[in-house]
């Protein structure tokens, strides 16, 4: 992700001794992506990725560390956790927290074609069957109580319209009550977090947003980047070869069916109020990375229209 903090090679060989991998010969800062620091760790044989986590204390992350470990043992392809002489993961580095995992092999795409969605959606519903027996929870960090935290702190700088429809869209939000299925969800799977190798799915990766809730709003997240165009509406064939794809594998409830276009409306608010934030409240960085809100606030309207 974006590099605010800077490691230089010497301080990165001092820390790897408490790990049994081959020599450093190289590294490379990751500058795709918003919150936290990567950088590629290459060694003499193999490569991996090096996370510092600019926001999350040390107490937040075994969650995420047990997560990969046990989809990873469960023959879900993802990033596995590599561990430290003394049998733990996490560390400590630059007074941030730091963890590494395995480099998977393959490249995100930019443009998904149908046969890509349709396998996202196959290994997404997987993702969910696997973690099914995930005891560990997590509370949805960027849920509707923190969308309307951070609104307080943007609706000021916004133009009256958008400061409009972020009001309504809130007060919308705020009178559902979801009783839908919940489990482990990714909470971030975007183009940018799913690598293809010829076709097939090489791995999902980035999984900092993951969390115990509604299975469906994890769909959700998927399809508003995965199966849209640029104006925000649906490639219908895209959706339709997603969504058939996970179904496959698990299908809809009742109620998930029902609550369908109310949980791609309150994805869609999450990211542009993330982006929002992201747009408004710049973090100092070495290698800034900063996403477009207007995305998501053509997304959010187009699901608002499709609703009436």
């Amino acid at each position: 992700m974006s590099v605010y903090t800077l490691v230089n090679i010497k301080e990165l060989k001092i820390w790897l001794q408490d790990y049994a991998l081959d020599n450093l010969t190289d590294y490379q800062g990751i500058e795709s992506g918003i919150t936290n620091t990567n950088y590629f760790l290459m060694t003499e044989h193999d490569q991996f990725v090096l996370t510092l986590f600019e926001k999350n204390n040390l107490e937040d992350l075994p969650y995420f560390v047990d997560l990969m470990a046990h989809l990873a043992e469960d023959s879900f392809l993802c990033p596995k956790p590599i561990y430290k002489k003394d049998g733990t993961a996490l560390s400590i580095l630059k007074n941030k927290p730091a963890l590494i995992v395995t480099c998977l092999k393959g490249k995100d795409l930019a443009k998904p074609e149908v046969k890509h969605c349709a396998a996202v959606g196959k290994s997404l519903a997987e993702l969910h069957m696997k973690s099914a027996n995930f005891k560990a929870e997590r509370q949805n960090t960027r849920d509707l109580s923190w969308i309307k935290k951070t609104a307080k702190t943007l609706l000021h700088r916004l133009p009256q319209d958008e400061s409009e429809l972020l009001r309504e869209e809130i007060a919308y939000q705020e009178k559902k009550n979801y009783m839908l299925p919940k489990a482990t969800i990714h909470g971030d799977l975007f183009r940018d977090n799913v690598l293809f190798l010829n076709d097939e799915v090489g791995g999902f990766i980035d999984f900092y947003y993951a969390c115990t809730d509604c299975l469906i709003l994890d769909v959700a997240i998927a399809v508003n980047d995965w199966c849209v165009k640029d104006d925000g509406s649906f490639d219908s064939e895209r959706l339709h070869a997603f969504l058939d794809a996970y179904k496959n594998i698990r299908s809809f409830s009742d109620d998930e069916d029902s609550a369908w276009n109310d949980l791609l409306r309150l994805a869609s608010l999450r990211f542009w109020v993330s982006r929002l934030n992201d747009f408004y409240h710049v973090e100092e960085g070495e290698l800034t990375h900063i996403k477009d809100p207007n995305q998501f606030k053509k997304i959010l309207k187009q699901r608002i229209g499709e609703y009436i």
